[in-house]
């Protein structure tokens, strides 16, 4: 069975309105994969004229690396990133003339987290907070927010790596987050197949059979995953595709 290689991702972003990709450009491109303990946080002064005192910030080649690792991710989680994150980088990829990121679905934890609780806020400090995360948001300071958006426009290195810092947590804590919450997640992709309906969709562990699920007029035999412990735990419910027959 082939494991899934799921993208953790957030992004940075200034310029003059630095939540519309057409008035603001991307600073940093934060990602890991999932279990695996590196984050890497491209920045945009890694690549070749990527500032000019009369052009200012070019983020050309950061979104065109940013392309290449979406490349190969069979599914993406990001927070509020339906909204925000992947909408911002499809609309520089058309400023700069690239072809669009592959179709692949998306977890956004913000919205998980709207559809399934009623907690105060939805925003990534606040779930980290709440849920007790051993990883939690990174909480600028009074000198780092607005400075590193102003020192980063015009051409500051220094903010911009600041900057990287800070996207790394948010991936750290974004992994956590989706780790907690994705059992909740009703509309979750099937990640792993297995023809007798056997292992979780979500995580691949063994499934434990528990009851029924009643449809209309039919009824299915209904189970869940049967890692629900550790950091990984899953604990997805979920049901067989052909009902019951009656005996």
């Amino acid at each position: 069975m082939t494991k899934p290689r799921i993208l953790i991702w957030d992004i940075e972003t200034g310029g003059v309105n630095a939540l519309r990709s057409d008035l603001g450009f991307m600073l940093n491109f934060g990602y890991k994969w999932l279990d695996e303990d590196k984050v890497t946080v491209l920045t945009v002064d890694q690549y070749p004229n990527w500032f000019t005192t009369k052009g200012g910030i070019n983020d050309r080649g950061l979104i065109g690396a940013a392309l290449e690792v979406m490349d190969e991710a069979d599914l993406m989680v990001a927070h509020y990133g339906d909204k925000f994150d992947r909408r911002f980088l499809q609309g520089r990829c058309a400023i700069h003339g690239f072809t669009p990121p592959p179709p692949t679905k998306q977890r956004d934890t913000w919205r998980i987290a709207r559809t399934a609780f009623n907690f105060s806020s939805n925003r990534l400090q606040n779930l980290a907070m709440v849920l007790g995360l051993s990883e939690q948001k990174h909480q600028k300071t009074r000198d780092e927010w607005p400075g590193w958006w102003f020192r980063a426009m015009a051409g500051d290195a220094t903010a911009i790596k600041s900057m990287a810092q800070y996207c790394a947590q948010d991936v750290r804590t974004l992994e956590q987050i989706y780790l907690r919450i994705r059992m909740y997640d009703n509309p979750h992709p099937r990640l792993f197949i297995d023809e007798h309906r056997q292992v979780c969709k979500v995580c691949g562990s063994k499934v434990q059979y528990r009851g029924l699920a009643f449809v209309g007029e039919n009824y299915y035999h209904r189970f869940q995953c049967s890692n629900l412990r550790g950091k990984n735990k899953c604990g997805k419910w979920g049901r067989e595709t052909k009902a019951v027959k009656d005996c």
